[in-house]
């Protein structure tokens, strides 16, 4: 996707709200971080630590710059999505850092090549499901959210 957009013109939609977008460190995720930042949001996202690292250091960049000046700094949070408790710390670490989260972004997941359906193996599987199916439901079970 395109990230940035030079003909976009903010009009301020998102101005003090507090936004967590999951994955937000690349693709997608990283549009919607850069585009809530530049609508005013304060921005949270979670990447996987290790392989992404690059990525979330680029996007939170990209995010810094985008933000407006009444909006908080952004942050960045390592985890592992497809455990339960990492769930609730990320929750917990936004509320922590800005008191409360107004929008919640479910966008982290994975995708694997194959050339054809008979290169699909039984790890694809499990890795697309915990990942891209499970989280899903594990966002939608953390407490409620002041």
């Amino acid at each position: 996707p395109q990230t940035v957009n030079p003909q976009y013109k903010p009009s301020n939609k998102l101005h003090g709200k507090i936004a967590l977008v999951t994955g937000g460190d690349s693709s997608i995720g990283r549009a919607v971080c850069y585009n809530f930042s530049l609508e005013g949001a304060t921005v949270a996202f979670t990447y996987v630590k290790g392989p992404e690292d690059k990525d979330a250091t680029d996007a939170l960049a990209l995010i810094k710059e985008a933000k407006s000046s009444d909006a908080k700094d952004p942050i960045a949070i390592p985890t592992d999505l497809r455990y339960e408790e990492n769930c609730k710390q990320v929750i917990d670490e936004v509320i922590n850092q800005f008191g409360y989260i107004d929008i919640l972004v479910n966008n982290a997941g994975v995708q694997f090549y194959a050339e054809s359906i008979e290169d699909i193996t039984a790890n694809m599987l499990r890795k697309t499901f915990e990942k891209n199916f499970f989280c899903l439901f594990l966002h939608g079970q953390v407490t409620t959210i002041p």
